[in-house]
C-alpha cells in the first residue's frame, strides 16, 4: 500500500493513500475534526469515569492520542480497543506532528504505535489499549462498550464497511445507551443505520462538513 505524509489545513499531518486514493482526515484539519467528531461528540459527550471505547480503524492512531489525553486531563479510565488490518509503519508514525501540536510527548504517541496487538496494554493508569490486526468483518468480542469511533474510510472507497450487516455488528457490540459516532452524514447510511433500530441523530460537523452522525443505541 503506497502513502505519502500531508499536511491538513490545521497545520497537523495526514496521510494520503494512493490505493484507497483517499486521505486518512479531512483536508479541513486533522486535529479540528477528530476533536470535533470522535471526542466533543464522542468521549466528553457521556457522563462516565469507566468507558470502554471500539475505534473501528486505528489508522494514524489520533482518536487515541486524543482520548488518551483526556483520559489524564479528566481523571477517566479508558479501556480502549482499536481494529486496523493495515497498521501504518515507524518510519510513518514517527513523522506525524500531532503529539507537538496538542502538547503531549512524543513518547506517549509512540507508546500506542508500540503497543503490541491482540493483547491488553497499560499506557498510563487511566488508559489501557488493545490492538487487533484484524478486518472487521472477522473481528468477535463478548465485550461491549459504551462508544464505538466509527473512522473507516469513506462509503464511496470503502461501501463493504457501511453495510446493514456492518452496523448490526455495531449495534450488538453497544451497551444499552451506547452510541457511535462517525464523521459520515450520507442519507444511506443514516437510513441503514434506522433501518437496524439506532436512533439517528444528524449534528453539526467539523469544518468543511455541514454535518457528522451519531446513532444511539435505543
Amino acid at each position: 500500500m503506497t502513502r505519502k505524509i500531508i499536511i491538513t489545513n490545521d497545520g497537523a499531518h495526514s496521510i494520503f493513500s494512493s490505493q484507497i486514493n483517499e486521505s486518512y482526515h479531512s483536508k479541513h484539519g486533522s486535529i479540528v475534526e477528530a476533536e470535533h467528531v470522535f471526542i466533543k461528540n464522542g468521549l466528553l459527550a457521556i457522563n462516565k469515569k469507566n468507558i470502554n471505547i471500539l475505534e473501528i480503524g486505528f489508522g494514524t492512531g489520533l482518536n487515541a492520542l486524543l482520548s488518551l489525553q483526556k483520559s489524564t486531563q479528566k481523571n477517566i479510565n479508558i479501556n480502549y480497543h482499536a481494529i486496523e488490518l493495515y497498521p501504518i509503519t515507524k518510519d510513518e508514525y514517527l513523522q506525524l506532528n500531532f503529539p507537538e501540536l496538542i502538547g503531549m510527548e512524543k513518547s506517549a504517541f509512540n507508546k500506542l504505535h508500540e503497543s503490541k496487538w491482540e493483547k491488553k496494554n497499560q499506557i498510563t493508569k487511566n488508559f489501557k489499549l488493545t490492538k487487533y490486526k484484524i478486518s472487521i468483518e472477522e473481528f468477535k468480542t463478548k465485550k461491549s462498550f459504551d462508544i464505538i469511533y466509527f473512522d473507516a474510510f469513506s462509503p464511496e472507497k470503502q461501501p463493504e464497511l457501511w453495510t446493514k450487516k456492518i452496523f448490526s455488528k455495531m449495534y450488538s457490540n453497544l451497551k444499552s445507551n451506547g452510541f457511535l459516532v462517525t464523521y459520515c452524514a450520507k442519507g444511506i447510511v443514516k437510513r441503514t443505520l434506522k433501518e437496524i433500530g439506532f436512533e439517528v441523530l444528524s449534528l453539526d460537523g467539523p469544518p468543511g462538513k455541514r454535518q457528522m452522525t451519531k446513532a444511539n443505541r435505543k
